[in-house]
Formats: C-alpha cells, sequence, structure tokens
C-alpha cells in the first residue's frame, strides 16, 4: 500500500522537471528512468526521491552524453564513473567551446568584410599601403578542368579544419605579374584563404607588405577583365611598375546575392 499523496502523477513529475510527460515515457521506454509505481490501470506514479535521478539524467544531457551512456551510467552508477563521465564531457565542451569562438570571429570578419564591400567605391582605382598577410593556398595545373580544381580548394579547406587552422572566408586567387602584365588573368595560379593566425605550413603563401594598386570590381566573373584592364591603364599612367603577384578576393558573392551582377571583387596588384 502507498499513499499516493505522497507520489507525483506524471503530468506533476513532468511540470516539476520542465519537461512533458512524452520525454517521461521515452525515459520508461529505453529503461532510463521508469515510473517507482505503475497501477493496473496504466497510471503512473513517481516518488520524490526519482527528481534527483532525473537531476543526474539532465546533467549528463547537458553535456552531450547520449541517452545509452547515461543508461549505462544509471545501471551501474557509482562515483568514480560519474567522475570520469563528467572530465571526459568537459573536455568535450573545452573544444566545442574553442569552436564556437572560432566561429564568432569568422562571422564578425565575414561581417566587416560584407560591410565594407557595401560602402566600397567599385570602379575607380587607387593606391594603398597594405600590411603584410598569410595565406593557406593551393596550386593549381593548366592541365586541371574546374572540377578538378574546386576538388582542390575543397581539399585545402579540409586540410585547415584537419591541422585547426583557422582561415577566413571565402576563397581568393593569385595571379603572377607576366600572367597580369599579359592580360591573361583567366585561370589563377593558386586559390588561397587568408590565415586569421600566423601557421607554418609549406602551404603557406606571403602576401607582402608595400604599395598596391587596387580596384574594387562590381559585377560578375565574366566582367573582369575590363576592370583588369583599367588597373594596368591606371598603373601606366600613374607610372609605376608591377612588382609582384596579383591577389583578388571576394568581398561580396553568392552568399550575399543571387545576382552575380551585384558581386564585389576586390583586385590589389603589388607595385613600386
Amino acid at each position: 500500500m502507498y499513499n499516493k499523496e505522497n507520489y507525483f502523477t506524471t503530468s506533476e513529475f513532468a511540470k516539476v522537471c520542465g519537461v512533458t510527460k512524452y520525454t517521461l515515457f521515452h525515459y520508461d521506454d529505453i529503461g532510463i528512468l521508469k515510473p517507482e509505481i505503475v497501477e493496473e490501470n496504466g497510471y503512473r506514479y513517481y516518488s520524490p526521491e526519482q527528481s534527483f535521478s532525473f537531476d543526474i539524467i539532465n546533467i549528463l544531457k547537458e553535456v552531450h552524453t547520449p541517452l545509452s551512456e547515461i543508461k549505462g551510467y544509471i545501471q551501474d552508477q557509482n562515483p568514480e564513473r560519474f567522475l570520469s563521465i563528467l572530465k571526459e564531457k568537459k573536455e568535450q565542451l573545452a573544444k566545442e567551446e574553442k569552436k564556437i569562438e572560432r566561429m564568432q570571429r569568422l562571422l564578425q570578419l565575414t561581417i566587416d568584410m560584407t560591410d565594407n564591400a557595401l560602402h566600397a567605391v567599385c570602379g575607380e582605382p587607387f593606391i594603398r599601403e597594405c600590411q603584410e598577410e598569410l595565406l593557406i593556398a593551393v596550386e593549381l595545373s593548366e592541365k586541371d578542368n574546374e572540377k578538378a580544381d574546386v576538388k582542390k580548394i575543397h581539399q585545402n579547406i579540409d586540410y585547415c579544419v584537419e591541422n585547426n587552422i583557422e582561415i577566413w572566408y571565402p576563397i581568393g586567387s593569385v595571379f603572377t605579374k607576366i600572367q597580369f602584365e599579359s592580360g591573361n588573368c583567366k585561370k589563377p595560379t593558386y586559390y588561397f584563404n587568408k590565415l586569421y593566425v600566423p601557421f607554418n605550413d609549406e602551404r603557406v603563401l606571403v602576401k607582402p607588405k608595400g604599395n598596391y594598386a587596387i580596384l574594387n570590381h562590381k559585377g560578375s566573373y565574366e566582367s573582369l577583365p575590363l576592370s583588369y584592364e583599367k588597373l594596368r591603364t591606371y598603373i601606366v599612367e600613374k607610372k609605376r611598375s608591377v612588382i609582384g603577384s596579383v591577389y583578388e578576393h571576394e568581398m561580396l558573392n553568392f552568399m550575399a546575392t543571387c545576382n552575380s551582377n551585384g558581386y564585389v571583387i576586390q583586385i590589389a596588384v603589388q607595385i613600386e
């Protein structure tokens, strides 16, 4: 015999625990938390002490412990195993925290870049002194088709993920001085991502500190040759010489607009 006044109905227990009664049904079905009393008519009752069991389940669930692991712990509950689980979850949370911090930095960089693109003066070349930048790049081949190029891009990004290398999006391109001066900036020599923090690796290229002739192109990639020609003419008129590579990167692309005529692509050429 028991006094029902000392027990919670399923609805009452669910309210106390801050979940739905269907969650309790599920926990019962998989054997994590069964009601202490089940009457012949199917009514379920939970004891006040079972709220502590629910707290344990909730704590482990909050740190992303699978229900199968929680069930295993409930069936073999001891301080050593509890401590081991918590230490493991603490390490996992630390990794997730670092991932969130990286994503926050990436989002802020993307916000800044997009805002700059919306306010950029397009179509008018100018000269600016730029600081050194580190790029993690993948070299392309004239023999490769577009499909092979895309594979290389994603392999480069996967490499960064596997090695915890923080990079900026989107992707940029590097053309040689010869390509620029000959008007042949169709296929890049490299694709790259900017590094957020320095990283020592054979894939890293240095965009040198120095003066750059820059033009913000607004429009599709098909219309880029006109902007390249305009930038070449500008450099000649300013009586400057090209001394380094050409760096092209998207400031506003398909992520922000479905109209390619709204793209903003910055071209920067190192000059003396």
